[in-house]
């Protein structure tokens, strides 16, 4: 399991030098199936997002449909909550998974799940999306490779 905390630029610069399997987490010793991978998951905390970024519904959902476009991911549904007097949490059912994201605009915090199926650089590519949008100040994730 790997775990960083990097400004947006590092992130940038990581995700353009690093292959799949530096990110990938190391099987563990318990699992000792025939090596297939299914998928790819990405867990992350962001902070310092700008509250205006993530404080409505309309904007956050707007942000995940250009993710969802740009990473080319299919849509298969999808389900909101706006909270009062802010914040959101909301998931995007995917042919190849989901996206969620969750957030704390009195905080600057955003939580977000991305799981791809199939392609692992469809998750990579969501993933940096997000980072490139939302401009965190600092972010933390994990990446497994899942199977």
């Amino acid at each position: 399991m790997l775990s960083t905390v990097l400004s947006p630029q590092a992130a940038r610069t990581r995700a353009e030098v690093s292959s799949p399997s530096v990110l990938a987490a190391p099987r563990p010793a318990w699992n000792s199936g025939p090596g297939v991978v299914v998928g790819r998951h990405i867990i992350a905390d962001l902070y310092g997002v700008a509250p205006e970024l993530i404080s409505r519904r309309e904007t956050v959902e707007a942000i995940l449909d250009e993710v969802v476009r740009e990473a080319r991911l299919t849509e298969e549904g999808r389900a909101y909550k706006q909270f009062e007097p802010y914040g959101v949490t909301g998931v995007i059912l995917l042919a190849e998974s989901h996206l969620a994201i969750h957030t704390w605009p009195e905080h600057g915090l955003v939580n977000v799940d991305v799981f791809t199926c199939g392609e692992p650089e469809q998750a990579d590519e969501a993933f940096r999306l997000l980072v490139e949008k939302l401009r965190p100040a600092a972010y933390r994730h994990v990446v497994m490779d899942r199977g």
